[in-house]
């Protein structure tokens, strides 16, 4: 059968080098599509999904501040496929107050002052990392907070407002 026309046959040095550029196209492609996959993105807190009630453990820290000594924290975790099967449990001041999953958010509220947040997982199939940030807030506050799990595993709450 006569090779398609345009295409040279792959016995012919013009065909292995066609092929080979094939191949390269191809391991190219596929080298993105992992790098990519492995990588996060950011939310915003319009585009996030709210953290349910069945993960909020303490519902006194959730809403934003409601009187001027208070501060509020608003919590980000980023979307995509790294890390995706793993909840993050959240705690304040060592209380455990939530858990949440790619591409949510809540915001909090907590009194003006200094506090602790501390970031785990670690259940199943999912590694025991931990990731912590101390903060002094003042009355009447905003801080905004962005989950990250990087390419490299290593958790990270990153200050971001």
């Amino acid at each position: 059968m006569p090779p398609s026309k345009g295409a040279a046959p792959a016995h012919t040095i013009e065909g292995k080098k066609e092929l080979m550029k094939m191949r390269n196209t191809l391991l190219g492609l596929a080298s993105v599509l992992s790098i990519s996959a492995c990588s996060t993105d950011p939310v915003s807190e319009q585009s996030a999904a709210p953290v349910p009630s069945e993960r909020i453990y303490h519902s006194s820290y959730v809403g934003v501040a409601t009187t001027p000594s208070d501060a509020t924290v608003v919590f980000l975790r980023d979307s995509g496929l790294f890390g995706s099967g793993c909840s993050h449990d959240l705690f304040i001041d060592n209380v455990k107050v939530f858990a949440i999953r790619q591409g949510e958010q809540i915001a909090t509220h907590v009194s003006a002052g200094q506090h602790f947040f501390r970031l785990e997982t670690g259940r199943g199939l999912c590694p025991n990392i931990a990731a912590s940030q101390e903060s002094t807030i003042p009355s009447g506050a905003k801080q905004v907070y962005r989950i990250l799990l990087p390419s490299d595993g290593s958790l990270r709450l990153t200050r971001i407002e």
